[in-house]
């Protein structure tokens, strides 16, 4: 069974050009690295992953002062190229006193090197590497199917309301199916978290305001209906009509 290997792009960030390629010649001992660009600053790292250079694992010497290591770390996880990047720090020998590595963790980086470095240790940066991108993966999809649930919930209590007020919301119906559709792709475990984030977010969903009609006691009928027409119109927004009608 031929195993297809991930390869890593990885991004070596040093001022010290001796450093720099005693790096780059270790990753030609591990296979897994594909790229192995050579930056001497932060500047130009954050400019090669705006210019759009993917950017898997990004090695930054401790030598930078550790407020601009934090800064940039930052900055590069807002950056599609880099947002999935491990930041690992290389520390020189007389860095490695524990203290500075517990300050270090402070600032956002994945993991170390500790020099003199191993081939071995090269790979663990490659695991590290794939663990890392997952998880960052995953808390993404977390964010945006938490946005979706919301916007679901929205829809749930309007079709109610509307409903229980006369309207017909056959294309609200129709607009919270697109909705629902994305629902019915996931899997593995985009689907565990899904089943997590629906019981959390429905358990802690409001009850919903505009069912309570007491609301609308002192608002004339013209009022009422006006604000209904509006809520009806927010229901079909962004419906996509299918070919056809097909329903």
């Amino acid at each position: 069974m031929s195993h297809h290997m991930v390869k890593y792009d990885a991004l070596i960030i040093d001022p010290d050009l001796d450093r720099r390629m005693r790096l780059k010649s270790a990753t030609t001992s591990v296979v897994q690295f594909s790229k192995v660009n050579l930056v001497g600053s932060l500047e130009d790292a954050t400019g090669s992953f705006s210019g759009g250079r993917k950017c898997d694992i990004a090695f930054i010497t401790s030598q930078f002062d550790q407020a601009d290591i934090t800064t940039f770390i930052k900055e590069a996880k807002d950056q599609e190229a880099s947002q999935d990047a491990a930041f690992v720090l290389v520390l020189q020998t007389k860095d490695q006193e524990s203290s500075t590595v517990a300050s270090n963790v402070m600032i956002g980086a994945d993991g170390f090197l500790f020099e003199p470095y191993s081939v071995d240790q090269l790979v663990e940066i490659t695991e590290l590497a794939a663990k890392v991108k997952a998880e960052r993966s995953l808390n993404r999809e977390e964010a945006a199917l938490k946005f979706l649930l919301n916007d679901i919930i929205q829809q749930i209590d309007m079709i109610a309301y509307l409903k229980s007020v006369g309207y017909d919301v056959g294309r609200g119906l129709r607009r919270f199916k697109q909705m629902c559709k994305v629902l019915g792709t996931l899997e593995g475990e985009s689907l565990d978290l899904y089943y997590r984030l629906a019981v959390d977010t429905f358990e802690a969903a409001p009850f919903p305001k505009k069912l309570h009609q007491d609301n609308y006691k002192g608002a004339s009928k013209r009022v009422k209906e006006r604000m209904e027409k509006k809520l009806l119109a927010k229901l079909e927004e962004g419906l996509v009509e299918d070919e056809g009608g097909a329903e």
